[in-house]
């Protein structure tokens, strides 16, 4: 239940950011949705399903690989939101007279 509630709070980021007046159409913001739906996936993952082996083998493997993803997508978004914060504060302190 818990990474469902994380997979539709990364999803409404978008759409959160837009209601407060945020640009909505950098990088960051693209890449917490997508972390939200890597873990949506997971969530998905481990409903039991029946049928052959092969796709419980293929099911195993995106039960390991969608976490690491949606975890590296939201770790991406951090640091790009972290590295345009650092750029817009320097451009300001140009700005600034000393």
């Amino acid at each position: 239940m818990n990474l469902i509630l994380l997979a539709i709070a990364c999803l409404g980021v978008q759409f959160v950011a837009k209601y407060v007046g945020h640009n909505v159409k950098k990088l960051p913001y693209d890449l917490v949705g997508l972390g939200g739906l890597f873990f949506l996936l997971t969530a998905a993952s481990g409903l039991e399903l029946g049928g052959i082996d092969i796709i419980h083998s293929l099911v195993g493997m995106v039960v390991s690989f969608s976490p690491i993803m949606g975890w590296l997508c939201l770790l991406g978004a951090t640091l790009i939101g972290v590295l345009d914060m650092f750029k817009h504060l320097m451009h300001i302190e140009k700005l600034l007279p000393h």
